[in-house]
């Protein structure tokens, strides 16, 4: 009687938990119609109306290939996992994150409803990892990245340009490149040392990049997660505003990005985007510059700008790298955009890794002058990066002044992306101004002080004395 009570008790146990999610699951279908579709599409294949225009594109959710998880390489995620990607989004993708949209109870109603579209949730066993708690050496990390030849796909400094990059291909045979280190901000799960020890030990489904649990021990594991966290430059490491301080020097601007008076100059995060097409009309939606770093110097007769951005690929690609810095010729009027318009030129300096130096005055797309070019460059590509140094001569910029604002944009062109034209990433508009030379006022000021001072002094004890 006893087991009895007991099978009914485990029967009625089973029935209210299979209920339960079945509910879970229907009221997962209404949210996921609601929020999910445009992007995932209605059958759960990445295929939504919006799908086309993102890149990456959308999770297959019936492939149920999942490259974040906590569970080790081939496996599925657990229902963490798949609660932390919509709560979270992820970073470096349209996906956002939902934490503050739908409620705890409705993600996890969502959970249920996403297993439902892949078969393999009902047949295989998901297993954690363990995540190990301490801290790692860098300096051993290091090691173990030489060691391990992470730098034939991530390349010697970490910015995705290893030689065998441009070979490497998803499962399904799309093109894909290995992840640039130093960018951690844009890692899909986060940027932490315990994120990167679970993807160096799970690998990323689907990818080239595969599982090192067997291959390393995990102390190794742990000192590489560190090395590879500190490659990560965050984005708030430079100035992240909408003014460009051309640092003063008395020195000769140096050609040279890696020059001490370049170091001293104030660096700016410009952050970049797709441009408007006008033929036909449209929007680049997938550059692959996302951000440059730009730093100013002048010195009183030139005024130098260097941007250096990210491109794995460098100058050997189909179509030309390039980069150009345009100039309100008002500072009192920024005209529309990119190349002004009719009644607000712009003055552009252009380079092209293939074609050299142009200098254009634009009353708009359509109405561009060519000119004789009035500055010069010095381009470096290395490790992944590039290095465009532009400078000119103040004199002919005559709106450049200490004290004034000037606006002021920046654009790239990756050529091996398929970028040509007008096909390009764009600034929005920022300003440039010129740092005051150090004045002498201030020292004989100082200097006036303490005569001062003395000759009061000398005065008070004479009279004492008398």
């Amino acid at each position: 009687m006893q087991r009895n009570f007991l099978g009914k008790l485990v029967w009625v146990f089973t029935l209210t938990v299979v209920s339960a999610a079945r509910l879970g699951a229907e009221d997962g279908r209404t949210i996921y119609l609601e929020h999910c579709v445009w992007c995932h599409g209605e059958t759960g294949r990445g295929d939504g109306p919006s799908a086309d225009g993102m890149l990456p594109r959308p999770r297959d959710f019936v492939i149920a290939d999942y490259k974040i998880r906590s569970t080790p390489h081939g496996q599925l995620p657990t229902d963490e996992d798949l609660f932390r990607a919509i709560s979270r989004g992820m970073p470096g993708t349209p996906m956002p994150g939902w934490e503050k949209i739908l409620s705890k109870d409705d993600q996890w109603k969502l959970v249920a409803y996403l297993k439902n579209f892949s078969p393999r949730f009902q047949s295989e066993k998901r297993e954690a990892l363990a995540v190990p708690t301490g801290s790692a050496s860098i300096e051993r990390g290091r090691e173990v990245y030489r060691r391990a030849k992470c730098f034939l796909c991530h390349g010697e400094e970490g910015r995705g340009d290893g030689e065998i990059t441009a070979r490497l291909n998803f499962e399904w045979g799309l093109p894909v490149r290995a992840r640039d280190l130093t960018l951690g901000w844009t890692f899909l799960g986060g940027h932490t040392p315990a994120a990167m020890y679970l993807r160096i030990t799970g690998g990323l489904n689907g990818t080239p990049m595969g599982p090192y649990q067997h291959l390393l021990t995990e102390q190794e594991r742990w000192d590489l997660a560190h090395y590879v966290a500190s490659l990560d430059q965050e984005a708030d490491e430079t100035s992240e505003d909408f003014l460009v301080i051309a640092t003063f020097t008395r020195k000769k601007i140096s050609p040279q990005y890696d020059a001490a008076e370049w170091k001293k100059a104030r660096p700016v995060h410009v952050p970049l985007a797709g441009q408007v097409v006008l033929n036909p009309p449209s929007r680049w939606w997938i550059p692959t510059v996302g951000s440059a770093t730009v730093r100013g110097l002048w010195n009183g007769q030139d005024l130098g700008l260097l941007v250096e951005w990210d491109d794995a690929t460098g100058p050997d690609s189909r179509w030309a790298d390039s980069a150009l810095v345009q100039f309100a010729a008002d500072p009192e009027l920024r005209p529309y955009f990119l190349l002004g318009q009719t009644d607000s030129p712009v003055k552009v300096w252009h380079w092209s890794a293939q074609a050299g130096t142009e200098t254009w005055t634009v009353n708009g797309p359509d109405k561009l002058q060519a000119e004789v070019p009035d500055f010069k460059v010095a381009s470096t590509w290395n490790d992944g990066r590039w290095h465009v140094l532009f400078q000119g001569a103040l004199a002919r910029e005559r709106s450049l002044a200490v004290g004034r604002f000037v606006p002021i944009l920046f654009s790239i062109r990756d050529g091996a992306n398929g970028e040509r034209d007008q096909v390009r990433a764009v600034s929005t508009w920022l300003y440039v101004t010129l740092e005051p030379p150090p004045s002498a006022r201030a020292w004989l000021l100082a200097l006036v002080c303490v005569l001062a001072t003395v000759i009061g002094q000398v005065w008070l004890i004479s009279k004492l004395r008398s």
